[in-house]
This record gives C-alpha cells, structure tokens and sequence, in this order.
C-alpha cells in the first residue's frame, strides 16, 4: 500500500479543514485520495489468497 489506513484517515481529515476559498483544490485532492484508496485496497485483495 502507498499509504496505511491511518495516513488516508488523515489526509481526509486534513482536506476537510480547508476554507471555502480553498474547496475546489480541496475536492479535486480528495478524488485523488480516493483513486489512490482504491488501487490500494484492490491491490491489497489480489495479494491476498482465494
């Protein structure tokens, strides 16, 4: 995984506390957080045996 499950709690936690001025960058970062999650969590599943 790029980032423990704790370190994508943050990163989400972190985004939210931006401003209003700030919402967009902060909405286009959280897709990124969340694609990143995804192949992290997909990656996670094929390492595991059936």
């Amino acid at each position: 995984m790029r980032l423990s499950w704790p370190e994508h709690l943050q990163t989400a936690r972190t985004l939210e506390l931006s401003g209003d001025d700030q919402r967009g960058t902060a909405l286009a970062l959280m897709g990124v957080a969340l694609l990143l999650l995804a192949q992290d969590l997909l990656a996670q599943e094929l390492e595991q045996p059936a």
